[in-house]
């Protein structure tokens, strides 16, 4: 279901936090296709195997699956920021592929986004390093 931005936000400002959830599911999923075939399309140019991904982005094997399938959507960034990583995203399709889900792009305004981008620019593609430039750089890991 397509709606502009102004009926958007009329609905937001009806929705109280109980609806968040239906929200989500009717207005924000619509993008979420367009980001499975953005991610199989990346994985099979990159010959990557799902199982790797999902240990690379150190997350449970079966919610890394159904993240990947979209049999299960999630509202954590940093859960989709760590697919990037594992899928050895450049900075241009992490910032697509956090667009494609729904999700804000990766903004150098903000210091903890700022170390990501400078992580992703500079190859720093697993997990716990870039937890570890952000816990040196004072800022919260990927959870």
């Amino acid at each position: 279901m397509n709606k502009d931005t102004t009926e958007l936000m009329e609905i937001l400002k009806n929705t109280d936090s109980g609806g968040l959830e239906n929200y989500q599911k009717k207005y924000l999923s619509s993008t979420a296709p367009d980001f499975y075939r953005f991610t199989d399309e990346i994985i099979k140019r990159k010959k990557l195997k799902r199982q790797d991904i999902i240990i690379k982005a150190d997350m449970p094997q079966k919610y890394g699956y159904k993240l990947l399938s979209g049999e299960a959507h999630t509202t954590d960034r940093d859960k989709i920021i760590r697919l990037c990583l594992a899928m050895e995203m450049t900075l241009e399709e992490t910032q697509t592929a956090l667009k494609l889900y729904g999700m804000s792009a990766l903004y150098p305004k903000i210091k903890r986004d700022a170390v990501i981008i400078v992580a992703i620019t500079h190859r720093i593609l697993w997990v716990d390093d870039v937890n570890d430039l952000l816990v040196q750089e004072k800022e919260q890991p990927l959870g």
